[in-house]
């Protein structure tokens, strides 16, 4: 797309996961020219829904819809001399490849960087897998269970707010956030390289473990173990009062601990007598009586719904939102001002509302220009010479050989 940020680049997406779809997502978005390369029977998401009434079809799955619209699509067979010939000449014709096939599969393909950036020197090749390429756990099998959980923010979900150990596991977290964290920090790293490209003239391999990622979202928990380790609590046990309180119409997030939101916090509850209790007359005891003045927050909490609390408290400068349900979120007046929302339209699956630009740019904007692709969709556009091209050179060979 001409006067997009990313135009003049063009990518090569070859994965089966979620988290190398949606770092060519973040490219394509731009503008960026991304290829997807599928198998024959088409791209896992494309299976793993959701559909719409339940009823799965290929080219209905909001998973597939919405990580791959801004793509073209292709479909190879990668297991066949054929498709594996065709696949080791693209890299000759792209910037960027960006994949997640897990590392023996790619040895398999002999799509290893020294072989590829002797074909294009100024290839870019991005590799996301659980545990990267290098290291004891190269080879071994990983998933986003596995990864958001070995990168450690499983340990501390849910935060600050369990009693019984035991009893109250870590969580994952919902859908695939471990696979869409590795998959951000794979576009900002494929940048950083492009960046590297431009002003020296070489490509590279960025080498991005999820596991990795996952884990940078817990640097403070790294810096406190390491210099308090073992005093410091676990950040999953409750130490003091939590940041999401059930009222009467659901949940809302807030922060009443420290002395000014607790002292307007006072005033908006009319000072009943037992906010003005010695028990939590300081931040420390307010911390060491959490569960007392927890329960009696709740009561007044219960009292008023989500939008009320939100209005109440903010004005004040007290922090506080409501706890959204995704009905909420879509739905929201906010987002509906600010345009958040946009409209993808597809051949089969229809109209399909899904989340815009994470962020605006003025002079080289976001914009959904053209809907995910169908299975082999762009197969002669994309692949017709390397098509034909193989299939007359087999064609000699067999020819040569009788």
């Amino acid at each position: 797309m001409a006067g997009a940020a990313l135009s003049d680049l063009t990518v090569l997406e070859c994965g089966d996961g979620v988290a190398g779809a949606f770092a060519a997502k973040a490219l394509a978005d731009l503008g960026a020219d991304v290829i997807k390369i599928e198998p024959p029977e088409g791209d896992a998401a494309r299976r793993a829904g959701p559909f719409p009434d339940d009823i799965a079809h290929p080219e209905r799955s909001g998973q597939f819809l919405y990580l791959n619209a801004n793509k073209r699509g292709v479909t190879l067979d990668l297991d066949s001399v054929h498709g594996r010939t065709v696949l080791r000449e693209l890299p000759r014709r792209v910037d960027i490849l960006i994949t997640d096939l897990p590392p023996p599969r790619l040895d398999a393909l002999e799509l290893d960087y020294p072989s590829l950036y002797a074909l294009n020197p100024r290839l870019i090749m991005t590799c996301i897998s659980p545990f990267g390429h290098t290291g004891p756990y190269r080879d071994y099998k990983g998933s986003d269970l596995i990864t958001w959980h070995m990168g450690g923010t499983g340990h501390g979900t849910p935060f600050n707010t369990v009693t019984t150990p035991a009893a109250q596991p870590p969580l994952r977290g919902g859908g695939h956030q471990a696979d869409c964290l590795a998959g951000w920090t794979a576009a900002a790293a494929t940048m950083a390289a492009v960046f590297h490209r431009e002003t020296y003239g070489v490509g590279q391999m960025v080498d991005v473990s999820a596991v990795e990622a996952v884990a940078s979202m817990i640097r403070a928990n790294f810096s406190a173990y390491s210099y308090d380790r073992p005093t410091v609590p676990t950040t999953r046990l409750k130490i003091a009062s939590p940041w999401i309180y059930p009222c009467k119409d659901g949940y809302i997030s807030t922060s009443t601990l420290r002395d000014h939101w607790w002292d307007a916090l006072k005033d908006l509850m009319g000072r009943p007598e037992w906010a003005e209790s010695d028990s939590f007359g300081s931040l420390l005891l307010r911390r060491q009586n959490a569960d007392a003045l927890d329960a009696l927050l709740e009561v007044w909490f219960g009292e008023h719904t989500r939008e009320e609390l939100y209005r109440m408290l903010v004005p004040r400068g007290i922090p506080c939102f409501p706890v959204n349900t995704i009905e909420d979120v879509v739905n929201s007046p906010q987002y509906r001002a600010r345009g958040f929302f946009v409209v993808q339209e597809h051949p089969v699956a229809g109209t399909i509302t899904q989340p815009g630009p994470p962020i605006r740019f003025s002079g080289t904007p976001w914009a959904l220009r053209r809907p995910a692709p169908l299975l082999g969709q762009h197969n002669e556009e994309v692949l017709g010479d390397l098509l034909r091209a193989n299939h007359e050179s087999t064609d000699l060979a067999g020819l040569r050989s009788g």
